[in-house]
């Protein structure tokens, strides 16, 4: 953290909000980070200070949020097709993760694990997000935390409804991963992310190449724009009553569909800051 902090610079995306008085503050983050990221920028870092609150897109620190995410990767295995599971497990050991995790859990969450894997092998780690960051700098200082969704409204939108679904997003994810061009798509996003370009993370979906079948287009729509109405329903909530620093991932915050334009559309002044 020392080291990070001699050479902190301002990444990501951020919001001021105000309305009736108060301004609050939205922060597009990228959830894996280098350990040279692990200080806040001071742009970032003072607009965090004038917070009364960190908002997350769920409160990891919650017990029973850290329970539930638990129960849903240690419960029963899904019901995949033979050749299917072959298929996970062999994409499972060329991470060298370990075998009889699979035979517990959802699916869904194997080869999120394994996307995970690819980003550790590209320097990106969960451990390094800006999520991560920003709950160091605000437990330290006692700033209460809160979720904007509960795990439960998380779950549902990363899951599949039935095993029929799920072997169809895993048969995709494990295609996805095993483009070439997969390493060049998490290359750019973290470009888009580090240097601020939001005009290519709002074409995002015209080359991540990972919105090309119904199923994809339905997932995606369901993790990101989905989502948006009960963040923003939240995020109106905390204001009301104190300024929210609201940290979520940064494709929530672009479009038409995204916070910055739906909390415009509810009366707050939207200016970008970085």
């Amino acid at each position: 953290m020392q080291k990070a902090q001699q050479q902190a610079v301002d990444r990501g995306f951020l919001w001021r909000i105000s309305r009736d008085g108060r301004d609050s503050f939205l922060y597009g983050t990228l959830h894996a980070g280098r350990p040279e990221w692990f200080a806040l920028g001071p742009r970032t870092e003072a607009s965090l200070s004038r917070a009364g609150t960190l908002a997350l897109e769920i409160d990891v620190t919650d017990p029973a949020v850290q329970a539930a995410l638990q129960g849903a990767m240690q419960g029963p295995p899904r019901a995949l097709p033979a050749e299917l599971m072959r298929s996970l497990r062999a994409a499972w050991a060329t991470e060298c993760l370990p075998a009889d995790t699979l035979d517990r859990g959802a699916a869904e969450f194997h080869v999120m694990q394994l996307g995970v894997a690819q980003a550790q092998r590209q320097g990106l780690f969960p451990l390094y997000g800006a999520e991560s960051v920003l709950l160091v700098r605000s437990l330290g200082r006692q700033r209460p935390v809160v979720g904007l969704e509960s795990v439960q409204t998380q779950l549902s939108a990363l899951l599949a409804r039935d095993d029929e679904e799920a072997a169809t997003m895993v048969r995709e994810a494990l295609a996805e991963l095993q483009r070439p061009q997969a390493v060049h798509t998490l290359e750019r996003l973290t470009r888009a992310w580090v240097t601020g370009d939001l005009k290519d993370l709002e074409a995002h979906a015209e080359w991540c190449d990972c919105v090309n079948t119904p199923t994809e287009r339905e997932s995606y729509a369901r993790l990101v724009d989905g989502r948006n109405p009960g963040m923003v329903n939240a995020i109106e909530r905390l204001h009301a009553s104190a300024s929210v620093f609201a940290a979520v991932g940064a494709l929530h915050l672009v479009g038409p569909r995204g916070l910055p334009a739906l909390l415009a559309a509810r009366g707050f002044k939207v200016s970008r800051v970085f």
